[in-house]
């Protein structure tokens, strides 16, 4: 499908479709707060009748119920009386809220549902920073055929571009998605770029509709259109997708009388930033190359992008050439990386270093540049894995050599020869987009504002940082999400 088609395609399905009036009915803010309790009003007869009784360090203690609605609870249940691991287990996986976002709105919350989690802890997502990446790795799904839907596929048996998005609208699910109960349609999808409040409203309801038709002890949801919400409105939209969970939360808890598990996580950071869209394809033209769908001489690219974001990939034979033709034409690139024998190579303006696997550990060494900034106790040394992520979870490029080395190894399918991210306030993609959404945030990038997502349980504490693939052995120990839906069920 050509990219004008699916322009007209997205026009269509947002003019000619009603938004969804599926939504929460749990009350937008408390009644009352009395001393440590605070009253909701749950069927909206004007009377509270419901209340949460937190502890002077936050914790929450117990839920209350009014059922004479005369002042005073008729049923007290306290949480600390539940075991964790006998309750239903409700994984809400969300779209696009960062660590660090996630921290703030929270030192703004003291009531509410919050006080039934232990402290958040940080995930750092996989590079390209991409919601298919990231829930796939969090899910344990096979890998992508490429980071995007748009991908170059070169095996032999097909070479060509694959577009994921017409078999999609069919009705195919991801390999990620079969391991879901319930995420949104592909086709309300696209819609909701067009005006995510509605349809953020909706999914959470969907998502409880799906908790509760749930045949199993642990129900995982995806609430998409979060991302829609902040890429549009940027921090107000983030603000109201916390709104939104927060009352989803509630209503789980006031329903179930506290008797449940619940965990919620992320993919990836949103760097908050108002955005401005370069022209890399016109940049490589410039230097002599053809940008084409189906690249056969050597100064031929397929160039992989998506959306409005702050990665893209090259498929070409000459990867150290367009490295130089991205970094000499855009001072908006921020790194260049691509395989060179058996190193990655990474590059900025002022130079190059490599990462290299050295008997299962990997190491950084600047070539002509300390690229990632990591300076001397890093440099040249070969650390584990774990080493990586402990090391620099909280710096600009957090377990990059990692990250930068499964990229190229073990990301998906279809690999592109070179990976690019632009500086936070630029990005590159799919042009046309821009006539849809004027981004006030995007993401994708290696930093540490794009690679930021979290997880947080009732269940049990949960000791940061992790990686993308090991949330789950986090909130649930041993737990593999199996598959729960089919290909185009």
């Amino acid at each position: 499908m050509s990219r004008c088609l699916l322009a007209c395609l997205l026009v269509a399905l947002g003019l000619g479709a009603c938004a969804p009036t599926d939504r929460l009915v749990f009350p937008d803010a408390p009644t009352r707060v009395d001393g440590r309790d605070t009253w909701y009003d749950t069927d909206g007869d004007g009377t509270a009748d419901f209340a949460l009784t937190h502890a002077g360090d936050g914790r929450l203690l117990t839920l209350g119920y009014d059922d004479d609605e005369d002042g005073a609870d008729d049923r007290r249940y306290h949480l600390a009386d539940l075991d964790p691991g006998a309750l239903p287990h409700l994984v809400v996986l969300i779209d696009s809220v960062s660590y660090p976002a996630l921290r703030a709105a929270l030192a703004e919350r003291a009531r509410g549902p919050w006080g039934a989690f232990h402290e958040p802890a940080k995930v750092i997502a996989p590079y390209p920073s991409m919601s298919a990446l990231c829930f796939g790795a969090i899910l344990h799904a096979p890998p992508m055929p490429g980071a995007i839907n748009r991908h170059y596929d070169p095996r032999p048996q097909r070479r060509g571009v694959t577009n994921l998005i017409t078999k999609r609208l069919g009705g195919y699910r991801n390999p990620w998605h079969r391991r879901l109960h319930y995420h949104i349609d592909y086709d309300e999808n696209s819609r909701a770029w067009l005006n995510p409040r509605p349809y953020l409203r909706a999914e959470f309801e969907r998502a409880r509709q799906a908790f509760d038709a749930s045949p199993h002890r642990t129900t995982i949801v995806y609430v998409s259109s979060s991302a829609a919400m902040i890429m549009k409105y940027g921090q107000a939209g983030l603000d109201e997708v916390i709104d939104e969970l927060e009352k989803f939360l509630l209503q789980v808890l006031y329903e179930r009388r506290g008797a449940v598990r619940l965990s919620v996580a992320s993919d990836h950071g949103h760097n908050l930033r108002d955005t401005e869209w370069i022209d890399v394809e016109r940049t490589l033209r410039d230097a002599g190359f053809r940008v084409t769908d189906r690249p056969r001489r050597p100064d031929d690219v397929f160039v992989e992008m998506d959306g409005l974001m702050t990665w893209f990939g090259v498929h070409t034979p000459r990867p150290a050439a367009v490295g130089d033709a991205l970094l000499h034409g855009h001072d908006e690139v921020e790194t260049v990386a691509y395989m060179d024998e058996d190193g990655v190579v990474v590059r900025d303006h002022r130079g190059a270093a490599r990462v290299t696997m050295d008997d299962g550990r990997l190491v950084y060494t600047p070539q002509t540049a300390d690229v990632l900034d990591y300076g001397g106790d890093l440099v040249g040394v070969a650390l584990s894995r774990d080493d990586w992520l402990k090391a620099t979870a909280d710096h600009t490029f957090p377990d990059a050599p990692a990250r930068l080395w499964d990229a190229f190894h073990l990301g998906t399918v279809n690999v592109p020869q070179v990976m690019v991210t632009v500086k936070d306030g630029y990005c590159a993609g799919i042009g046309w987009f821009r006539w849809f959404v004027d981004p006030r945030s995007t993401h994708g990038g290696l930093n540490q504002v794009n690679s930021a997502a979290f997880v947080m349980t009732t269940g049990r504490p949960i000791d940061g940082p992790l990686r993308s693939a090991e949330v789950f052995d986090a909130i649930q120990p041993g737990y593999v999400p199996p598959v729960v839906r089919g290909a185009g069920e």
